[in-house]
């Protein structure tokens, strides 16, 4: 379906605004904000991979506890951590995505309903 450049939808994303797009532009916003969504996951991935991943050694006696310890952090379960915090990010992005396909099968359903209506009267 042929979307005019003009034609604009609002979205709330929460907060105190909405944000405003070009129905034609949804597509693009979705696919994009899917390959963000994507890369968040193999991000969180490959760093809980990196438990996996030996230290190597060390003439230093700390330097092996503390590379064991970083990775701990990373990719330990609680408040703050890097895997938590990249869960949470793409639980949001993952929000947006939704947001918009609704609205683009809202502006579907609303030009559909146009269209009969218009149809109908000829």
């Amino acid at each position: 379906m042929a979307v005019p450049r003009s034609t604009k939808v609002s979205i709330d994303f929460g907060g105190d605004g909405r944000f405003v797009v070009e129905v034609a532009e949804l597509d693009g916003l979705i696919r994009g904000l899917s390959e963000a969504r994507d890369a968040i996951v193999k991000i969180n991935r490959d760093v809980k991979r990196s438990l996996d991943v030996g230290i190597p050694p060390s003439e230093d006696p700390y330097s092996p506890d503390a590379m064991r310890k970083i990775i701990e952090c990373a990719v330990k379960s609680g408040s703050g951590d890097h895997s938590s915090a990249n869960q949470v990010y793409q639980e949001v992005v993952q929000q947006m995505i939704d947001k918009l396909a609704a609205a683009k099968q809202q502006y579907a359903r609303a030009e559909g309903t146009n269209r009969s209506a218009v149809e109908g009267k000829g």
